[in-house]
């Protein structure tokens, strides 16, 4: 397991286990005691690049690579404010344009190239698309709202699932155990055979499991989880029941080629076609890769539309 380790001090996570490595918008990384150090003040020059920074704006490393932990960052700063959408577009191609125009913008960024020009072509787009931006913020804010609110009621309607699926189990454990202990002090105190008691009980169950059962399929079928089968007579271990209806079989799709069958994978071999296959090695047949399925496919393509006529199409 790599170490993290800081480039000023030297620091690393065998000799410090909690070890935290922060970043800020050079891409640079340094541990949090040298950022109390060198970053006393407000902000400093970074001690790999010179960059000003600010002392506010380390964050914890969330990539091993300081290339992408700056790239990354320039990007969320960059769509910020270059949020247009296809819908912003009057033609597919113009949008495509705008999107390798944002990405030239982040490689220039995150690689140093032309730098004071990109910032003022930057600076001049906010400018003209000041009022589209704000929309487009306001837009986005809205659909992550909803999809958050989505995610929430998701969750809650699960975990209300699962507390009516536990509490069904749990009543279902409690008649268990009152049956058990019925049964238990019939045998002791009762005068009638032990068989006899024993088939009253389950005659009695199975009564109760049934009405029970019939009870709870039809009130609790939407509110328990696959995971928790919680019908009367079932534990958590019990397969499914089969639903009603016809059972699903396979039908293999047939599709028309307009051209000669092509042979099986095993007589691919008699017939020839392999004769002139390069042999693989056993670490390229590891994953079940033979060579005849990419002869097969071959075949397939060239005997495609061999019987096709003009009428046809």
């Amino acid at each position: 397991m790599d170490q993290l380790k800081c480039p000023r001090c030297k620091t690393s996570s065998y000799q410090k286990p909690n070890l935290k490595l922060l970043v800020n918008v050079c891409g640079h990384k340094l541990c949090g005691d040298c950022v109390e150090v060198v970053f006393i003040r407000a902000s400093g020059p970074c001690p790999e690049c010179g960059v000003v920074l600010r002392k506010n704006q380390f964050r914890l490393q969330q990539f091993d690579d300081s290339y992408i932990e700056k790239e990354v960052d320039i990007r969320k700063k960059i769509l910020k404010d270059y949020n247009k959408t296809e819908r912003d577009f009057p033609s597919l191609r113009e949008y495509n344009d705008y999107l390798e125009e944002v990405e030239t913008i982040i490689y220039n960024l995150a690689n140093g190239v032309d730098v004071d020009q990109t910032r003022a072509k930057m600076d001049a787009y906010k400018k003209d698309n000041q009022t589209l931006i704000m929309k487009n913020r306001d837009r986005q804010l809205r659909v992550e709202k909803v999809l958050m609110n989505q995610i929430h009621q998701e969750v809650a309607e699960r975990d209300y699932k699962n507390k009516e699926a536990l509490e069904i189990e749990k009543r279902i454990t409690i008649q268990k155990k009152r049956e058990k202990d019925s049964i238990i002090d019939e045998l002791i105190y009762s005068d009638r055979p032990a068989s006899e008691v024993l088939a009253s009980h389950a005659a009695v169950s199975g009564n109760t499991a049934g009405e029970e059962s019939s009870e709870t399929v039809a009130t609790k079928k939407d509110a328990l989880l696959p995971s928790h089968h919680a019908l009367v007579g079932m534990t958590v271990f019990d397969p499914l029941p089969m639903s009603q209806g016809k059972v699903y079989s396979y039908q293999p799709l047939l599709l028309s080629t307009w051209g000669p069958g092509v042979p099986e994978l095993e007589e691919m071999e008699s017939f020839g076609y392999l004769s002139n296959m390069r042999c693989l090695e056993e670490h390229h047949i590891g994953s079940g890769f033979v060579p005849a399925y990419a002869c097969q496919r071959a075949l397939q393509d060239a005997f495609s539309c061999l019987l096709l006529k003009p009428q046809d199409i």
